[in-house]
């Protein structure tokens, strides 16, 4: 038997578009011109660790992934992989992997258990590239656990997909004891209207819409019990699976999290996902968002839970032209709900398949209550998610068919003759409790319209999947009917689905149900008077431009900040989470239509107060909260709660001074952003890293300032460096910051330090001085040591350490200042004085905590 010596590729790896041409075994001619465009764009970002690129429904956004994940692991030696929704598209990828591009891909889906020994061994020896659901990585054991290139397909539909991995959702229907257990604890922080939807939980007689929240003081109350109870239920061997793993990644930081709840699901779970904390998602080299429509506003900063995601935007040309021709027919313009529902799927039998896309398993319902009822459709076979989740075929192959899926507008790709009919029934306004909450309870909806434009633009193309492609699309629900009828609406979609969307709009108004019939007809028979239509629409589409969401620019410049909070908050750093929501509520104030969620970052910034035992911030951000959002009687409970903790609270007198003063340095910062403090502190970090005499003091005495103390710095040879005074004490620094090799305190600096004193004594009579050098060297001459008295030592870094100090005490001061003479204030920030050991004697004793003589000597004897 021979040795099997390795041949070298003949594939050519200069660019994945090189790598393309190469492929012998794809049957596909060519890329198209978008692909080639994208690649060549990618090449400018390769080295990039986020990036989304912005290829439209229908466009090869697929092979462009695949070819850059096939290139990065021929010319990086990486393990890439490719991530999709569901399994059924994994599926799909892989076949067209195969037999259209001639890549040789992986199918990763189902259990890893699964996975043949041999697809795992390609895979990490950088054989093969992988392709796999979301959840094979975001798995509390992924087999994915060091991989190189992390490619998202549909990245605008994996909030759910993500978030679920750090989600513990208990229903009362599957988990009636577990429901109940938790129940019993948190209901002493429930109303009592919310005890009686609980009361009423099995009746069906309930609001659907009702959502509501444990506040965050309440939440800690109860943590032990809850820990105790779900800790008990995950353990049980009756007990769902996902109970046990996304509870482990969620237990020890329920501080971080929210309890949300109806009378029939508690959900937990942190608002942004905290992928930061989650090595085979952090540790990539890069991770690539894929997308039809990656939107404004840092919704997908938000879904991945990244400060900053840079994006290559769709070639040009794409910002007019769309995939494939919709004709979108409105019946409720005409009837009711029930009517118009009744009429779109009696249209079924005009096709041999139809997909119909509903918000709710409670709508999917009702879907298909009509369908059964419907004369017309009983011979029709019903299909659902779960039925089509390992392969589409069974439903693509069927001579007369209906799949009707709950909240899943991504995730399967209907091309062709495979299905020309959609109905979408009802609004995809919120797809989990947290989304329902921010929008119902808190009126935050803007948060959430580019989520919903991205879902309705998915929604409507899922039977239209090429340029040739073409579908009847029908609107059915009230909201969802609504939002194609704002003009307002409208405007922000794409130009060509504006288009479309206009000319249903106008088409639909009909006397009667045959005329919309008629019209379907037509489109289904694609005769010379579609191609009229068609016509008209094109020439409309030229004439219209997409305009931005409202308030989309500070809610991208606010993201970075709300990304930064929940870090900060999920690693239990308080006063960062508390600084970085003032950021955000620096970057909203200027928003159109963001009250509602300035409401809710003024909550969160009260709750990281709250348990950073700042209760005067606390109070202030829960308070500003309610006059937003007055319609939440929690929020008023939170004012009386912090308020009667604030008034029992110790009050130090002995800062006011100080304080005064700190308050009017706090007040030239202004509190508009946080620009202008920021720049303060960077003033001071440049200047005490500059080998330079001058910055450095100058430093050393805006740094006094700061912290309210009288502070300056003469100009004349041999006068004292910096001062601070603080009452009757004072602090003078002689400052020796020389660079050169190995510099030694000398004699001369020793006794010119020693005679600071006596020199600022007649300006400043009854001081008491203490005299510290600040030096970057730990040598003293053998000359200086009988002269060095009461000379003490701090050594440059350990100045410049207690500068951060000081600048992060001081941020959260200014966090928490909103105007000159509160006195709750006041009292707030002598207690955090108190707390970071800067009180004036604590300053005084760190100062001077070390001897100059005790410096090793140095020189020559």
């Amino acid at each position: 038997m021979a040795f099997k010596i390795p041949q070298k590729s003949s594939v050519s790896i200069k660019d994945p578009e090189s790598l393309f041409r190469d492929l012998r075994d794809r049957t596909v001619e060519g890329l198209l011109a978008q692909q080639a465009d994208m690649l060549r764009n990618y090449l400018d970002h390769v080295d990039n660790r986020d990036i989304a690129l912005e290829l439209p429904t229908g466009s090869g956004k697929t092979l462009v992934g695949l070819l850059i994940a096939e290139w990065r692991r021929r010319t990086k030696r990486e393990r890439c992989v490719l991530l999709c929704p569901t399994k059924q598209l994994v599926h799909q990828v892989v076949e067209q992997a195969k037999e259209k591009y001639g890549i040789n891909a992986l199918d990763f889906s189902g259990s890893k258990h699964q996975y043949p020994e041999a697809d795992k061994t390609a895979f990490n020896n950088c054989e093969s590239i992988g392709v796999a659901t979301y959840s094979a990585l975001f798995n509390t054991n992924p087999f994915f656990s060091d991989v190189h290139t992390l490619i998202f397909d549909d990245a605008h539909a994996a909030e759910n997909y993500v978030s679920s991995f750090w989600s513990l959702e208990i229903r009362r229907y599957q988990d009636e004891t577990t429901f109940d257990a938790i129940w019993q604890i948190i209901a002493p922080y429930t109303t009592e209207n919310d005890q009686l939807r609980y009361d009423q939980g099995n009746d069906g007689s309930l609001d659907t819409s009702f959502v509501n929240k444990i506040p965050t003081p309440y939440l800690l109350k109860c943590r032990t019990a809850l820990t105790v109870a779900i800790d008990n239920t995950s353990r049980d061997a009756e007990s769902p699976e996902e109970y046990g793993y996304r509870w482990r990644m969620i237990r020890d930081h329920l501080h971080a999290c929210h309890l949300y709840y109806t009378s029939n699901s508690i959900l937990i779970r942190p608002l942004i996902a905290p992928t930061k904390s989650f090595a085979p998602f952090q540790n990539a080299r890069q991770r690539i968002y894929m997308s039809a429509t990656l939107g404004e506003g840092g919704d997908l900063e938000r879904i991945f839970g990244r400060k900053k995601i840079e994006r290559i935007p769709a070639p040009e040309g794409w910002d007019k032209q769309g995939i494939g021709r919709r004709f979108f027919v409105f019946p409720m313009r005409m009837w009711d709900e029930a009517t118009s529902l009744s009429l779109a799927i009696s249209w079924v039998t005009k096709f041999d398949r139809a997909l119909v896309l509903t918000p709710s398993n409670r709508d999917a319902d009702k879907v298909k209550e009509v369908i059964k009822e419907l004369p017309a459709t009983q011979s029709h076979t019903l299909f659902d998610a779960e039925q089509l989740e390992a392969s589409k075929k069974s439903f693509t192959k069927a001579g007369s068919a209906i799949a009707v899926l709950a909240n899943r507008y991504d995730g399967i790709d209907l091309i062709g003759d495979e299905c020309r009919y959609l109905i979408i029934y009802g609004l995809p306004e919120s797809t989990n409790l947290q989304e329902r909450f921010i929008i119902s309870r808190f009126g935050a909806s803007v948060l959430f319209q580019v989520r919903i434009r991205t879902r309705i633009t998915q929604a409507v193309g899922r039977c239209t999947r090429s340029s040739t492609d073409y579908a009847l699309v029908v609107i059915i629900g009230d909201k969802v009917h609504q939002y194609f009828h704002m003009p307002e609406k409208r405007e922000t979609l794409h130009p060509e689905l504006q288009a479309e969307v206009n000319f249903g709009v106008e088409q639909s108004k009909v006397d009667n149900p045959s005329a919309l019939g008629d019209n379907i007809d037509i489109f289904i028979a694609h005769g010379p008077e579609w191609k009229t239509a068609d016509n008209h629409i094109l020439e409309t589409r030229d004439e219209l431009t997409q305009l931005p969401i409202p308030s989309a620019s500070p809610l991208g410049e606010s993201v970075v900040h709300e990304v930064k909070f929940h870090d900060a908050l999920w690693s239990g750093d308080f006063d960062t989470a508390l600084s970085s929501a003032k950021d955000v509520l620096a970057k909203l104030a200027g928003g159109h239509d963001l009250k509602g969620y300035s409401a809710l970052w003024n909550y969160l910034a009260g709750s990281a107060a709250y348990q950073a035992n700042k209760m005067p911030a606390a109070q202030e951000h829960f308070s500003a909260a309610f006059s937003c959002a007055s319609t939440l009687p929690w929020l008023k409970q939170l004012q009386n709660l912090i308020s009667t903790q604030t008034q029992e609270a110790p009050i130090d007198i002995i800062y006011g001074e100080r304080i005064e003063r700190i308050e009017g340095v706090l007040e030239r910062f202004g509190k508009s952003g946080s620009a202008k403090i920021e720049k303060y502190f960077q003033t001071i970090r440049e200047g005490l890293s500059s080998p330079e005499s001058k910055p450095f003091e100058e430093a050393q005495v805006k740094l006094g300032h700061l912290l309210g103390f009288e502070s300056g710095n003469t100009e004349r040879s041999g006068d004292p460096d910096p001062w601070w005074i603080f009452g009757r004490q004072g602090v003078v620094f002689e400052d020796y910051t020389a660079t050169g090799d190995k510099p030694i305190v000398s004699k001369e600096k020793t006794l010119q330090a020693k005679a600071h004193p006596d020199t600022l004594a007649a300006e400043h009579p009854g001081v008491n001085f203490s005299v510290v050098l600040c030096s970057s060297s730990d040598k003293l001459h053998f000359a200086a040591e009988p002269h060095t008295g009461s000379v003490f030592y701090i050594s440059v870094e350990e100045f410049k350490k207690f500068s951060e100090e000081c600048m992060t005490t001081m941020r959260a001061l200014w966090d928490s200042y909103q105007s000159p003479g509160i006195i709750e204030w006041r009292e707030f920030a002598a207690r955090k004085l108190v707390e970071a050991r800067l009180g004036s004697d604590d300053i005084l004793a760190r100062l001077t905590s070390k001897n100059l003589s005790s410096l090793a000597g140095g020189g020559q004897k």
